[in-house]
């Protein structure tokens, strides 16, 4: 028994050193892919508030006071750019919210009551619409300002999504050779492949009025199904020791690391979006399954030796 318990522990310890660096590694990964959300938030910010500035230079020949507004909205990105590298984003979002969105309402109302105005200046009627057309071609640019922007989000996140693909074969195939059922990590590379990619295609292909829907589907249904894949790989490792350290008296160890990864796949449901603070939540569950593991293989040393 004390050797089967050795062989027990000497495998954990490989699987846990592999198992955390693998965790630590995602977890830049999906930091990694949360900053391609921000960048892609921030360039439609930024391609917003081009616009409003553009056309408050436009308007200003009616009144040049309301180029003040101009100075806020440029602050506020840089707080929001801030925010973003810190990847803070409940303060970004209630910046985003308050500040800038306070700030640009109040630039959109100066350039609607300056539009309004220009109608009562001295300009001949020739600058007049000389002034409508650059309005409209402002417009226009930040049209397709907005739709690169969604465009390098999609190209970005599929990217992205093939490398986490790449190294979740990588894992299964390495723990294959050392004898594990990789069986339920396989499943979730193959929602992977069937679901996720063509939710990317639906973004590239998506109208401007379901675009954010697009983006916002695909973003949730990525993070679920890396915590799926977290939670598998710790289910594989379980089902392969749980019959022996039930025998050596862990049954309750093993129920608890299950209660912590039936916490983790509750909230982890393809589908479902992810409520403010919820994929943290998921987060340190897993990162609390994973050092119960090791508490657990610490035991299990201890008993063998």
């Amino acid at each position: 028994m004390k050797n089967k318990l050795l062989l027990i522990a000497v495998s954990f310890v490989v699987f846990t050193l592999l198992f955390s660096s693998g965790v630590l590694a995602d977890y830049h990964k999906i930091n990694e892919s949360r900053r391609n959300d921000y960048t892609a938030r921030l360039k439609h910010i930024s391609c917003r508030i081009e616009l409003t500035k553009t056309q408050l230079d436009i308007f200003s020949v009616a009144n040049s006071s309301v180029l003040v507004y101009k100075a806020p909205l440029d602050a506020d990105y840089s707080k929001l750019q801030e925010l973003a590298n810190l990847l803070n984003h409940k303060e970004f979002d209630r910046y985003f919210t308050t500040t800038f969105k306070d700030n640009l309402k109040n630039a959109v109302k100066a350039v609607q009551a300056e539009k309004f105005g220009i109608k009562k200046t001295n300009i001949t009627m020739q600058q007049k619409l000389n002034l409508k057309s650059l309005n409209k071609e402002t417009i226009a640019a930040f049209a397709n300002c907005t739709n690169n922007a969604d465009k390098n989000w999609s190209n970005a996140r599929a990217d992205h999504l093939n490398s986490w693909i790449t190294r979740w074969n990588n894992i299964i195939a390495k723990m294959k050779e050392k004898g594990y059922d990789t069986a339920e990590m396989e499943v979730v590379v193959a929602d992977a492949q069937n679901m996720l990619l063509p939710a990317i295609e639906a973004v590239r292909s998506a109208t401007k009025k379901d675009i954010r829907t697009s983006m916002e589907n695909a973003r949730n249904l990525h993070l679920h199904l890396w915590a799926r894949f977290e939670i598998a790989r710790i289910n594989t490792y379980l089902k392969s020791i749980e019959s022996e350290a039930a025998l050596a008296g862990y049954t309750a160890e093993i129920s608890a690391i299950k209660a912590k990864l039936d916490q983790a796949s509750n909230t982890a449901v393809t589908g479902k979006k992810y409520r403010e603070g919820e994929f943290e939540t998921v987060w340190s569950l897993i990162k609390d399954a994973t050092k119960m593991l090791k508490e657990l293989n610490k035991k299990l040393k201890e008993n063998a030796s």
